[in-house]
């Protein structure tokens, strides 16, 4: 094990370096799950947007209608100019413009549905959506008491007092009593992906980097050392580096959430982690083979990690990729940790199903296997290469 030692006494001699990238990187961490943790506390949260209304109708039902958005919005004045309502739109001054034509309310007593309103808002906006709902619904009560006999006075006061009691909004996930974990745990798990490849990439490439240089290469082929014996030794160093750092994350995850990181669905996290961990480390031995320098690893880390976050749903929700792209992820081992990830903490669009974390905990150690044979059948063949 003699080559296994040397580099563990060169992983040492670097110890302080890579301290300094997993502080920098551990602190991303946290900033980042306590960053996703908030937006997604306020998902199911209504919020006050600024509308512009026109009323070119001047009516009690046109009156109404703007009462009932101020109430829920911040209505700000303007003239009626395309331009202008454009330049504001544009800087997003206001997030939704509604105009009221004349006859609104002749419309809305013979009971018509279509063209009541004219709006203008940001393309495919969901603010948009938001306040086309509040619209429909008012309109849609209002029409259902003229419908019954009320006059539009009594309908608007009734559609008021309705519409006034709100109802409570409920989070729900689909997760079970054992499996209740605090979320921000999965958002601590849920960038380690990006954080392992780019860890490793920046601190253990270079170590392998070294035994792969030219003249120490060729002195260890020299000795009585078998090329396979060489090989899982290096592999052996990479896997022991690479838990170091997966142990060192995990004191501060349980610094920062204590217990909770030990319950039964955040040791399913855990678990997973530890596979993707190999994959990292794998994914490192095969792409130091090929890389001259640490400016190279450097590289890779970013091209690899940010591409496989983005691509995979690290970064960006899975349900928020297109099929196309999903398509492509189901490819990368990230698609795999994250959809394991997100099914044991609950926030996935899938119940939790022990046989469909194992498949992707399965798929990952196969992602892994292949990638650790390719590294050793790429040292052969470079060795090989060497020697003809």
């Amino acid at each position: 094990m003699q080559l296994f030692k040397a580099f563990m006494k060169v992983a040492k001699k670097r110890l302080p370096s890579s301290m300094i990238y997993f502080v920098i990187y551990g602190a991303i961490t946290f900033l980042m799950s306590e960053s996703y943790q908030s937006t997604m506390d306020a998902n199911f949260q209504s919020r006050s947007l600024n509308i512009c209304v026109i009323d070119e109708d001047g009516s009690q039902a046109s009156k109404s209608l703007t009462n009932y958005l101020d109430s829920l919005h911040e209505l700000t004045e303007l003239e009626n100019d395309p331009e202008v309502l454009q330049d504001y739109l544009y800087y997003r001054y206001i997030s939704y413009v509604l105009t009221i034509p004349a006859g609104f309310e002749e419309k809305l007593l013979e009971g018509e549905t279509d063209h009541l309103l004219l709006n203008v808002k940001v393309p495919g906006s969901t603010t948009g959506a938001f306040v086309d709902q509040q619209i429909d619904l008012y309109l849609r009560t209002i029409q259902i008491y003229l419908a019954g006999g009320y006059t539009l006075e009594a309908a608007v006061h009734e559609t008021d007092s309705s519409l006034a009691e709100a109802v409570p909004v409920n989070n729900l996930v689909f997760e079970t009593e054992s499996l209740s974990t605090p979320k921000s745990v999965f958002f601590f798990y849920r960038y380690l992906p990006y954080i392992f490849i780019v860890l490793l990439f920046v601190g253990l490439a270079p170590i392998v980097v070294i035994f792969n240089k030219k003249d120490l290469r060729e002195r260890t082929f020299c000795s009585s050392l078998h090329l396979n014996n060489r090989n899982l030794q290096l592999a052996l160093g990479c896997v022991v580096y690479a838990l170091v750092v997966w142990a060192a994350f995990l004191l501060l995850g349980t610094a920062a959430y204590g217990r909770a990181m030990f319950t039964a669905n955040a040791l399913y996290a855990m678990l997973n982690s530890f596979i993707f961990l190999l994959i990292s480390a794998g994914l490192t031995m095969f792409i130091s083979i090929f890389t001259p320098n640490d400016n190279v690893a450097n590289m890779l880390a970013n091209i690899i990690g940010l591409g496989m976050s983005f691509l995979c749903g690290v970064f960006v929700e899975p349900s928020l990729l297109s099929e196309g792209v999903l398509k492509i992820a189901r490819f990368l081992p990230a698609y795999w940790y994250i959809k394991a990830n997100d099914m044991a903490s609950g926030l996935s669009t899938q119940a939790f199903d022990i046989s469909l974390y194992w498949e992707a905990i399965g798929i990952q150690l196969l992602f892994a296997v292949a990638i650790f044979a390719a590294a050793l059948a790429a040292s052969r063949i470079r060795r090989q290469q060497t020697a003809s």
